[in-house]
Parts: structure tokens; sequence; C-alpha cells
């Protein structure tokens, strides 16, 4: 593959239009079998692609230096004309991309992204949102709340972080039960390889607020912004707010699921990525 080595894994005919998935810190894993088949159905063919401090990636704890990384991946791999789709902590590193003009990128989704909103006030249960605050404080918060993390993996079980951080999703609580290789595989990841700089990144790109994202960033890049209808209401008005304000167009919002909606409604989110194409 030349110099930019990153683990990928590929579903469907080189004939389709790729659409590279890149994950965000909560779900590095593998998209599952019914969203692939549902792409091929749609003409797409799945891309998904680990980050590096996933998987057997090295750490690279630099979203701009992500950004460049996944840039070269797209060139060597002849993947101009993709659909890019960014989830969570991952977006940051599409807002980068989406500017590069050389990629050719037909269309970049932001899922479950904030922009500048700020999200704080959001994240359930009150340990769960501690957690968040504590890793912006700084990289020795971010240690003692990845030790948290994983000791909480070890003693409650490996599904519980998962399940009561998206409790407020049924959606994602029926991905995480319908797809336990898939979720396991995940966690796994996360507990072996996941570093503090790593974690302290991935949060600090995506809840602080980006000087990149100025008024109407985003009013001449084919782009959309993607979430499940299951999030709360003043996650919808604040996001949408900077929605306006970045020049996009409005929020689509699928059916069932909150974080993992992409996945939990296939079949709705190739529906309207088709409409916008």
């Amino acid at each position: 593959m030349g110099k930019c080595s990153l683990e990928y894994m590929v579903c469907g005919s080189d004939e389709l239009v790729p659409l590279v998935l890149i994950h965000s810190v909560e779900y590095p894993g593998w998209p599952p079998q019914d969203f692939c088949q549902e792409a091929e159905a749609a003409g797409f063919q799945v891309i998904a692609v680990r980050r590096p401090g996933f998987g057997n990636n090295p750490a690279l704890p630099c979203m701009k230096g992500q950004a460049d990384l996944i840039a070269d991946f797209l060139r060597e791999n002849d993947l101009r004309g993709a659909v890019i789709a960014l989830s969570g902590t991952g977006c940051p590193i599409g807002y980068k991309l989406a500017k590069m003009p050389d990629l050719g990128i037909r269309t970049s989704i932001f899922v479950n992204c904030c922009f500048n909103y700020d999200q704080i006030a959001q994240f359930q249960p009150e340990w769960y949102s501690k957690i968040i605050q504590q890793t912006l404080n700084s990289v020795s918060g971010a240690r003692l709340s990845l030790m948290a993390l994983k000791s909480s993996w070890g003693i409650f079980g490996r599904a519980w972080v998962h399940e009561t951080a998206l409790a407020k999703s049924k959606g994602d609580i029926s991905f995480l039960r319908e797809n336990p290789k898939l979720v396991s595989e995940a966690i796994d990841n996360l507990l072996a390889r996941l570093d503090v700089h790593t974690f302290h990144t991935e949060i600090s790109s995506s809840v602080r607020t980006d000087p990149c994202l100025t008024d109407g960033y985003f009013e001449d890049v084919p782009a959309l912004v993607m979430s499940g209808s299951e999030t709360t209401a003043t996650w919808k008005k604040g996001v949408e707010g900077e929605v306006a304000r970045l020049g996009l167009p409005a929020v689509t919002y699928l059916p069932s699921g909150d974080f993992l909606a992409v996945y939990q409604s296939p079949r709705e989110f190739f529906v309207s990525l088709q409409k916008q194409m």
C-alpha cells in the first residue's frame, strides 16, 4: 500500500462509488453486514478505515496529522470522488479533508458532530460528564479518566460503559446487543490500544471550540450533517444553530438510534445520501 499503511476493510465492487467511513473513539469498530448490504444496493463500496491509535495503527495524537495521513490514504488508493462519512470525535478530521481540493471529495457527511456548540451539559449520566470534563482539563486528567473507564470495563463487564453512556437511545442499545462480536472487537481496541494522548486529543478536538470553523466555512463545500432522532432536543437546537452559521443544509435525522444511528438506520441513511448527490 505504500507509506500510508492504515488498517482498513473493503465491502463491495470497485465499480461502485467509494464510501469511506472514519470512526470515532466511542465505536472504533467495523460496519455491520446489513450496512454493507444496503450500501451495495444503493451503489456504494464501503471502505472502513481505522485511524492512528486504534487497532494495529501507531498513535498519532494530532488531528491535522491524521487528516494528512488519511488524505494520503485516499490519494494512494485512487479514491478521488469518494463520499467521506465521519462520526463523533472523527469529525474534526473531516473539517480539514473537506477543504483539500485535490481530493475531489464528492460529499462529506458529519455524523453526530457538535461543531462549536458547547455540549458538555449533554453528556449523561453525571459520572460520564465528569470524566469528559476531567479529560478536557489536562493530559493528567485524561490519564485518570482513561484509568477509570478501563477499570469500569473490567469490573462491570465489557459493554457496561457503552450501554450506560448510550442509555438515552433505544436504537443505540439495540445495536450494541444485536452486534456483540463487532462491539466486543471495538472494545478490545479501546482496552488494548487506546493511550492517554490519543484519548485526550480525541475528546478535546471534538468538544472544544475549533477556530477553523468560521462563519460560512462550508458554503463552498458539498457536505451533509446527520444525527439520530433519539438525541436530545437541546442538542438538536444547538447543532442546528451551528449548521446555519457554517453554511450547511438542514440536519437529517435518522429514525432509530443516536450516536450509532447510521449503522442502526442504514436504509434511511442511504436514501438521504442519494437525495443529496
